[in-house]
């Protein structure tokens, strides 16, 4: 796991166990490769006792781009394309997002760079995000005419509220850092340079705190939540299954690939 290839990386530094999305030329993109690392990546959290925070970051300039919509076009192409793309993809990622919920262990995103989509998706299931001053932030499935699949939507209404997140949503517009903390995503914004020794700071704190108060907060906070998260996960997935290949989607994706504008048509 302390591979320089794995797709995600497992370190520790002190307190603290540090995922590093590990696809710096695909601004970290999620494939079902990557997502199979990063559970063997908390599978190293979870048997390291001197672990007491899990962070999640990423390598390079981005935190991570969500889904890499070269695989998803290439399913788009095979006839059993959905359930390939649900059960080898959606359904690890949501298993994967589930554990970092779900931990004993405080989890911290450490967002370096860009966050959008998937990635964002990535970041609601941590307790903290502690992000750079030029870290991004965008829910870009409106732009591709993907429906989110992942439990991104209930938990940004969670974390900002539903009006906020209807435009954040709806409009998939870019916000820095800043923004994002006066909205009440982001935890804390530091300078670019000081982003893992901050993260670190933060942790030295947790490993003074009681494991088993911690645990029991986690648990506590989730129990205010109108719905199960796993119960909308389900939802969201059988709602991707209802947008798949549909004219939107098949015209977002091309257009991603193509680098252009997509053209949609009237609901």
């Amino acid at each position: 796991m302390t591979d320089d290839d794995s797709l995600v990386r497992f370190g520790r530094r002190g307190a603290a166990g540090w995922l590093t999305l590990n696809r710096p030329d695909k601004r970290n993109a999620l494939t079902p490769a990557l997502v199979a690392d990063l559970h063997r990546a908390l599978d190293a959290c979870d048997d390291d006792p001197r672990v007491r925070a899990v962070v999640i970051t990423g390598a390079g300039n981005a935190f991570c781009a969500g889904a890499d919509l070269a695989y998803l076009r290439g399913r788009l192409a095979e006839p059993d394309g959905c359930e390939t793309f649900v059960e080898r993809l959606l359904r690890p990622l949501s298993a994967a997002l589930g554990r970092l919920r779900d931990s004993g262990r405080p989890t911290l995103a450490a967002v370096n760079g860009a966050c959008f989509a998937g990635g964002f998706e990535l970041l609601m299931a941590c307790d903290l995000v502690i992000a750079s001053e030029s870290a991004t932030f965008c829910d870009a499935h409106s732009r591709r005419g993907l429906a989110p699949a992942v439990g991104g939507a209930a938990g940004l209404v969670d974390a900002v509220g539903a009006a906020r997140a209807r435009r954040t949503l709806m409009l998939a517009e870019t916000f820095d850092a800043r923004q994002m903390a006066e909205a009440g995503l982001v935890s804390e914004v530091v300078p670019a340079g000081r982003l893992a020794e901050r993260v670190d700071e933060t942790a030295a704190v947790i490993a003074h705190r009681s494991p088993t108060s911690i645990a029991a907060v986690k648990r506590a906070v989730q129990r205010c939540e109108p719905r199960p998260w796993h119960q909308v996960v389900d939802e969201d997935i059988e709602e991707f299954r209802r947008h798949w290949k549909g004219p939107d989607m098949l015209e977002g994706i091309q257009a991603f690939l193509e680098r252009r504008e997509p053209r949609y048509g009237a609901v």
